[in-house]
């Protein structure tokens, strides 16, 4: 080990310990820098440590054993490093002590070939044996990926501890040529994060982006551009009293207002971080990391770095509840006549107590992740405006792309918690539909309907897009033996021909989480899949805990 550490980061590593020391001084190092926005990726790990165990392999220098042990060695240190926040509101954003460490596997090589190779499954049978919550494991998927590969995926995903999150090369390598990247480079691209991906030495961008509550639009169209929790005080466009509306175009072109000056915000914020940064912030161990950085003699956090690509972001906040709330509106109140404004608004307001029959009814409208073409169309329709909206103004305003995205991280249970009923049924202060997955207990027609639900509700043909995180909870009964290998094989063949971004699993049953929220000293081991990341379920507040027990339980793929 002291041999080791005299030698690398300063010198090449000469072998495949050195090579994991290496990693592993590198990243402890970056710690200190890096807070800034980004996140530490450890990146294609099975490919930049591959020539070196391949090496030691063939001169017998290590064994599989002795290289998963390394492996694991270097988890372990992943593992204890803890990402405090300086503000109770900064920890509910990414509660379980989020830090995202994602180690990427599979996907293809830069001339478009498979790339799994035997470090590929020594990595993903280390998690399977090693259950610790990180590193986070992200398992890129193509449409030629090996049947051996899926396979050894979804027995990994079947342990039920999160690992792998699934990665799609066919939706994300043609956005990336499409914004300006190579296709060789697009092909190295590795997970970063929750579900976005960074291209090593063509990325530029370091800020996150603005998180926006468009369930808040909803609820400010109801109110006349206000907010119960906030009393009289206007926060947005009073776009007039709902009851006034004749028809559900006027209720509609409310919603668009609404939705457009939240936008208009969001891009006013991150022009002027953008402005900013390179006043306040500098990145000296990963500006002499990245080519282009060096090529021109320039910081990372610049606003521009010639020949470099900036992607960024705006969060959609509430998918599942804005397109629920808005479906149950123009199908119950303008269109079957079911329902009145007045009695719609009385029953909000009283957040339904004593309006259980309107709860019921407006929980029994078309809801996104049923593969429902009337909810569906209306997702769409949001999405256009986002998109549409990103395309006009990021690039010009920004310099940057900034892409609609829907990664809530744990932050759709705060955003929640300030957004009273809503007209899908859902109570005062109840977390948001989480990221591209539908709302609590609404996808009643199988997964694959939620998949489909997904699809349908993207503009394929448009670019100023990005990731779209997606949960997806099984019964471990419903993934159990070989067919259920095979279930699930074939629903991530389906996932891939989709072009879908994300989508990641929980295989626990209710009863289990019930029982751990009761007795935590006996389920200290427990991790779960929260939002781009595992965490220990008992580390997690009682409201996430809540909104990951109410998440639909699919036990028939």
């Amino acid at each position: 080990m002291a041999d080791n550490a005299d030698h690398v980061p300063g010198e090449p590593a000469r072998d495949f310990w050195e090579a994991c020391q290496s990693q592993w001084f590198t990243q402890m190092f970056s710690r200190i820098e890096q807070k800034t926005g980004t996140t530490i990726s450890n990146g294609r790990m099975d490919q930049y440590f591959f020539p070196f165990y391949a090496k030691d392999r063939a001169e017998g220098k290590i064994t599989d054993a002795q290289a998963t042990e390394l492996l694991e060695c270097m988890w372990v240190g992943m593992a204890e490093f803890i990402d405090m926040y300086i503000s109770p509101t900064g920890g509910a954003f990414n509660e379980g002590y989020a830090h995202w460490e994602a180690v990427t596997v599979g996907g293809q090589t830069t001339d478009g070939r498979d790339a799994s190779n035997a470090l590929t499954y020594l990595i993903l049978k280390s998690k399977r044996e090693f259950p610790l919550h990180y590193p986070d494991l992200a398992a890129r998927i193509h449409s030629r990926a090996p049947e051996r590969y899926l396979w050894d995926v979804a027995e990994t995903i079947k342990y039920g501890s999160g690992f792998p999150k699934l990665i799609n090369d066919e939706e994300i390598v043609p956005l990336y040529v499409s914004k300006g990247a190579t296709f060789e480079e697009a092909l190295d691209y590795a997970v970063s994060g929750c579900t976005e991906a960074r291209m090593p030495n063509r990325d530029t961008y370091t800020s996150g982006g603005a998180y926006i509550n468009f369930a808040a639009a909803v609820e400010m169209v109801l109110r006349n551009g206000r907010m119960k929790k906030y009393g009289d005080q206007q926060l947005g466009v009073e776009t007039g009293d709902p009851r006034n509306f004749k028809t559900w175009d006027e209720f509609w072109n409310a919603y668009v207002q609404q939705h457009l000056l939240f936008l208009k915000a969001a891009f006013t914020q991150q022009y002027i971080i953008n402005k900013l940064r390179a006043q306040h912030f500098a990145q000296p161990m990963g500006s002499a990391m990245h080519d282009l950085c060096m090529k021109h003699c320039i910081d990372l956090h610049q606003e521009q770095i010639p020949e470099g690509i900036n992607l960024g972001y705006f969060e959609y906040m509430g998918l599942g509840t804005v397109v629920d709330s808005l479906a149950a509106v123009k199908k119950l109140v303008f269109e079957e006549k079911k329902l009145s404004m007045d009695k719609l608004l009385a029953a909000i307001n009283a957040n339904f107590e004593g309006y259980d029959d309107v709860r019921a009814m407006l929980r029994s409208a078309p809801c996104y992740g049923n593969n429902d073409e009337y909810a569906d169309a209306i997702g769409r329709e949001i999405d256009k405006i986002s998109v549409e909206y990103g395309g006009k103004y990021s690039m010009k305003d920004l310099g940057i792309h900034n892409d609609v995205r829907y990664v809530p991280f744990t932050s759709h249970v705060p955003f929640g918690k300030v957004v009273s009923a809503t007209p899908n049924g859902r109570t005062d202060g109840f977390p948001l539909s989480d990221g591209s997955s539908a709302s609590h207990g609404a996808d009643v027609n199988g997964p694959t309907a939620v998949l489909l639900s997904n699809y349908h509700t993207k503009n394929m043909g448009m670019r100023d897009r990005a990731a779209r995180m997606l949960n997806i909870k099984f019964t471990p009964k419903c993934v159990e033996g070989e067919q259920g290998t095979e279930k699930l094989v074939s629903f991530i063949r389906t996932f891939c021909d989709l072009k879908l971004w994300h989508v990641q699993f929980n295989v626990v049953n209710k009863q289990t989480l019930l029982a751990a929220q009761k007795d935590p000293q006996k389920y200290r081991n427990l991790i779960v899949r929260i939002a781009g990341y595992s965490a220990y379920f008992v580390d997690l507040s009682p409201d996430l805990q809540n909104d990951l027990i109410a998440r639909t339980e699919h036990d028939v793929m």
